[in-house]
């Protein structure tokens, strides 16, 4: 169970709360929808972050958007990014999107946009990044195909029968939740992705550095060719570890398959698993890069942008991004 908190709840008993919950989720900030449409600090966030610290509870964090324009929304993304500095967050950090009052008259493909600008101004900061919105947002004023392919998501509906068919991470299933040390109702998701509290970490994302992996035996089975068929509780480094014999192998297995390791997984889907030969030779996106410049700075050409898409089972019209691990061709 995850709690979501803000300066609504400004009196918590946060070792009581500890041990009711996994994680928490904290506001960051916000900007206000009026005629000022600042951005501002969640003023209880501070606070929130140490007591819930000092208390074990992993944390994240959201900020809560009012932006009307891609430049607002980087903006607000730079804002969110001083807020977040020097701190280790366990969970990502979420874009909070449902102000109706600046964003509902905005187009489908206009409040995608924003919420991308917002989420590639975190993710080159290093950011583990996702989208928060309700059902009828993400069915209708958000792509929801297009960002469940780049981002974790955080899905609220509230109803005794939820929609099933949106991909999500957490589902913010109740408003009215109850939770020791917190006076009145709160918000409280449940986590629907096995990993989703260890990936941040272990991808050294968030203020943390990735530590190097500790050797895992691997599964003593015989392995179905080159592929693998992922089961409940999975994860990326867990496959590798069970299937490639250690968790170091996660970059192959991610260039394989033209992933990062913020990319969602599912039981039941099929996956590529690398050959056993030589350690395929693979690229991490970094700030800034194109195509056309791994390609030039990795292959010799930018002429050869095409077949390096091609490798990753992608087109140069396809956005890469900044943690994302590519095959190069050989």
């Amino acid at each position: 169970m995850i709690l979501d908190i803000s300066k609504y709840q400004p009196a918590v008993d946060y070792r009581a709360a500890a041990a009711a919950v996994e994680g928490a989720i904290l506001r960051c900030g916000y900007t206000g929808w009026g005629d000022a449409n600042e951005c501002r600090p969640d003023e209880c966030f501070e606070q929130h972050y140490a007591g819930f610290k000092a208390a074990g509870v992993p944390v994240g964090a959201y900020y809560y958007s009012a932006a009307d324009t891609i430049a607002k929304a980087r903006e607000e993304a730079e804002f969110c990014k001083r807020v977040l500095a020097g701190k280790q967050l366990e969970l990502p950090v979420y874009y909070d999107l449902e102000e109706p009052r600046r964003m509902g008259a905005l187009s489908r493909a206009q409040l995608t946009a924003q919420a991308e600008a917002w989420a590639e101004v975190m993710e080159a900061a290093g950011y583990f990044v996702g989208i928060y919105a309700n059902t009828s947002w993400f069915r209708t004023k958000l792509d929801h195909t297009r960002l469940a392919k780049k981002y974790t998501l955080w899905l609220a509906d509230y109803r005794a029968q939820p929609d099933t068919q949106l991909q999500r991470d957490l589902h913010q299933y109740t408003s009215a939740g109850q939770v020791p040390g917190i006076d009145g109702p709160v918000d409280l998701s449940r986590i629907e992705r096995a990993d989703l509290l260890t990936v941040v970490k272990a991808s050294g994302l968030n203020g943390w550095t990735k530590q190097p992996d500790e050797p895992s035996a691997p599964d003593p089975q015989p392995q179905p060719g080159r592929t693998y068929t992922v089961q409940p509780g999975d994860s990326w480094y867990r496959i590798a570890a069970r299937q490639l014999g250690s968790e170091s192998r996660v970059q192959e297995l991610l260039a394989a398959n033209g992933a990062t390791a913020a990319t969602v997984i599912h039981p039941g889907q099929i996956i590529r698993l690398p050959g056993e030969g030589a350690a395929a030779r693979t690229y991490t996106v970094q700030p800034g890069d194109s195509w056309w410049r791994i390609a030039a700075q990795q292959l010799g050409s930018g002429s050869r942008m095409g077949e390096l898409a091609a490798a990753n089972g992608m087109a140069v019209t396809d956005t890469i991004h900044p943690g994302q691990v590519l095959a190069l061709p050989g």
